[in-house]
């Protein structure tokens, strides 16, 4: 077993909490969140996009 030092270990937590703090940008809006969905929209936009598709297929049905 591999014994790790203190600053290893630090380092290692440094690692994890920045990739867990990393932003990426909404192509909808441009805001900055942790999540990005589908076609790289945030959970704002892409509940509107499926909001005005709704609309459109209930328009087709009747």
């Amino acid at each position: 077993m591999q014994l790790l030092a203190v600053t290893d270990l630090n380092e290692e937590e440094a690692e994890l909490t920045q990739a867990q703090s990393k932003k990426y940008t909404c192509k909808g809006c441009g805001k900055e969140t942790p999540n990005l969905f589908q076609y790289d929209l945030c959970r704002d936009c892409l509940n509107q996009t499926f909001r005005r598709l709704i609309k459109v297929i209930d328009s087709v049905r009747k």
